[in-house]
């Protein structure tokens, strides 16, 4: 018959990456104990206890508590070990899920911060952008009109609660869309329509009511530094271009912030883009 090695506490601890008040305490508590204890009270572990220790540390670094731990020690079998590593592996699912996830959110922030690094400040550009889904809030554009500025903070709180609790952010920031009748007319840019949120997610994260497709195609893109409120001298240069070169508006312009307070401290570094779609004038 094949005989197992034995190693004293301290070599145990070292193998196994934990120190000896570790094994003295998971002894003391009954969740782990040593193979053989001589009379001497000289503490001996084999080496078939290596993996068992392994798989009760991984699962302490899942979460499960001692009690837990403890309880499924005391009364191991085939099948509960069974039920144990099933509830494992559909958190572990979960938890890959947030992951990507939170990795995605890392992704794009990064991405935005990169290109931040690379646009041409008060300067109108075209660009081709593919279609995009958006989190769109209730409609605020009266609001606005009528200067009900407790009434957008209300709808403001409820649409930031409905993407918190849709785990809909995806590393964008928080945007406005404006109509082309405010847009359009000098002294009319702060009158928001909608506030919305760029998504990776699919439509089943978002509510029907709230769902609404950025379609891609060609659009102007003009780039500001400074509080981001300060939207009119860049909408005048929008303006200036289309007129200059025979393009209309072909909806909403879309208000998105590259640099903002969780990248500085000091608005005067903000950076924000402007997107207007367009197409040619008709006469």
């Amino acid at each position: 018959m094949a005989r197992y090695m034995s190693f004293h506490i301290g070599e145990f601890a070292k193998m196994t990456g934990v120190n000896k008040r570790t094994l003295h305490y998971y002894d003391a508590e009954g969740i782990f104990s040593p193979d053989s204890v001589e009379a001497n009270g000289y503490r001996s572990y084999s080496s078939r206890q290596i993996y068992p220790f392994y798989m009760i540390r991984m699962f302490r670094n899942m979460g499960l508590d001692l009690a837990e731990i403890k309880d499924y020690m005391q009364g191991r079998t085939p099948a509960k070990y069974d039920q144990l590593l099933a509830e494992q592996e559909e958190w572990l699912n979960q938890e890959i899920v947030k992951l990507k996830s939170m990795r995605q959110m890392v992704v794009n922030q990064r991405h935005i911060l990169h290109k931040a690094r690379e646009v041409a400040l008060d300067k109108v550009e075209e660009q081709v952008f593919p279609d995009r889904r958006l989190h769109v809030s209730e409609k605020l554009r009266q609001l606005f009109l009528r200067q009900d500025r407790e009434g957008v903070e209300r709808q403001f709180a409820a649409h930031l609660r409905g993407v918190m609790d849709g785990q809909i952010l995806s590393g964008y920031t928080f945007g406005a869309m404006v109509s082309p009748e405010d847009f359009m007319q000098p002294g009319h840019e702060q009158i928001v329509s909608y506030y919305y949120v760029l998504t990776d997610k699919s439509w089943r994260h978002i509510p029907p009511e709230y769902r609404r497709l950025r379609k891609g195609g060609r659009f102007l893109v003009t780039y500001f530094s400074g509080d981001y409120m300060n939207t009119a001298d860049s909408y005048a240069r929008l303006r200036k271009y289309m007129q200059e070169h025979h393009l209309q508006p072909a909806g909403f312009s879309y208000e998105e912030s590259l640099i903002e307070d969780m990248s500085t401290a000091d608005a005067q570094d903000f950076i924000t883009s402007i997107a207007v779609p367009v197409v040619e004038k008709s006469w």
